[in-house]
């Protein structure tokens, strides 16, 4: 094996993506060689704003990257839940200072792209090699070699991937096709100056909270990210589409109808977008293993544990997946150890990942119930939950789920 002759390991990443980046650093940190392949001609990630809980900044900290984020994060107060058509707060998560004095590292708001260069550039100087359109066609579990379209390949002593392809070689028996939600979301951004420049708007600015205003199948969450020079939203509402399409140009006009029954200081600010994309929200069932066959080709990110996006965690999972392989090929892993190490991966993560899945969709359930008894139940509680800790139906708040979500260490 290369691995056992060099005493480094060999490491194909596929993708480049935040998953990819994260978990090319951590496995340069535990003193292996990584090749990243990214299919695109430039690294882009495609979206707008992330939110970086406790439990991934935890893990910058741990690698010596912590500092370099704080130029480009916004450090929200609270995530302020509103009913959707007066824009009344119902609900609170207290973020910054409570978070981090509770769990010892603050809550981010960030750009995704911007999160994506950072790990890139540190990547790099850790001495990753990452090659840029270089697309997947193949991956030979037997042999860990990576084909790509241009007749290159690529081997090495293991394979980790983001990409679906990378599925088909570690599940091969069957296909798994992501399950498609009853909403999309748009997503849309204003620049920081046309909403400061407006009375009515430029508090959203100064007080950098996330809010949510949550009704019947629809909710929109929005903050402003990039140190404040920007407002970032995202927007869910009822539409099936179908996988794969991702970021497409959509109506304004439509997409202000479907929410013109909500807060009028929200529609305030939907009237200033001037363009929007759509997303198909989607997350993927429980896989029967991450890792192949072989031992040698495992699946990190969303290619094993995609989820829908209200609680916020899906870059932060693939965070602690990068950690864990990082701690578990420390201390000197060999070739013959990699089968076991990734089974150990595995097991480490999966249980963990797969409650947040599932605590996901339903959040998304509990946010979008209709007018009516529950929701009335559902806000009282929230209200309640506001001025005293204890069970809660937001996730964010719960006196047992926030512990365990944002207290964990994966290093």
């Amino acid at each position: 094996m290369v691995g056992e002759q060099k005493g480094k390991l060999k490491v194909t990443i596929v993708g480049g993506g935040l998953a990819g980046l994260a978990c090319a650093i951590a496995m340069c940190r535990a003193g292996h060689q990584v090749l990243v392949l990214e299919g695109g001609k430039q690294l882009s990630e495609v979206g707008a704003g992330i939110q970086v809980p406790p439990n991934s900044v935890r893990i910058y900290e741990a690698w010596g990257i912590k500092d370099r984020f704080l130029d480009l994060v916004v450090r929200p107060n609270n995530i302020n839940i509103r009913r959707y058509c007066t824009g009344d707060i119902n609900g609170v998560t207290h973020l910054n200072p409570v978070i981090g004095k509770r769990y010892g590292h603050p809550y981010w708001l960030i750009h995704r792209a911007d999160c994506q260069q950072l790990l890139y550039e540190v990547a790099i100087e850790h001495g990753a090699e990452v090659k840029l359109n270089a697309k997947v066609i193949i991956v030979d579990d037997m042999t860990q070699a990576v084909h790509l379209v241009d007749g290159s390949k690529y081997t090495s002593d293991m394979i980790i991937g983001i990409r679906s392809k990378i599925r088909l070689a570690v599940i091969p028996e069957r296909q798994v096709s992501p399950r498609v939600s009853s909403n999309c979301a748009y997503r849309a951004t204003i620049p920081e100056m046309v909403m400061r420049n407006d009375p009515l708007t430029c508090h959203f600015m100064d007080d950098p909270n996330a809010n949510c205003w949550v009704g019947y199948q629809r909710q929109v969450m929005a903050y402003p990210m990039r140190s404040g020079k920007m407002y970032n939203l995202v927007l869910s509402y009822p539409e099936k589409s179908v996988v794969g399409r991702w970021n497409e140009p959509r109506d304004l006009a439509l997409m202000k109808r479907q929410f013109e029954d909500f807060d009028p200081l929200l529609l305030h600010i939907l009237s200033k977008i001037t363009s929007c994309s759509k997303w198909t929200l989607a997350d993927l069932p429980a896989l029967t293993h991450w890792v192949s066959s072989s031992g040698r080709v495992a699946l990190i990110g969303d290619a094993c544990h995609a989820m829908l996006p209200y609680l916020a965690q899906g870059a932060a999972q693939a965070t602690e997946d990068a950690a864990t392989l990082g701690v578990l090929f420390s201390y000197g892993a060999k070739a013959r150890d990699i089968p076991r190490l990734l089974k150990m991966y595995e097991d480490l993560c999966r249980s963990r990942v797969e409650r947040i899945q599932r605590v996901s969709f339903d959040t998304g359930g509990t946010w979008h119930l209709p007018d009516g008894p529950q929701q009335q139940a559902r806000d009282a509680a929230l209200k309640r939950d506001a001025v005293r800790s204890g069970k809660s139906p937001n996730k964010w708040s719960d006196e047992e789920f926030q512990p365990w979500l944002f207290g964990h260490d994966a290093i």
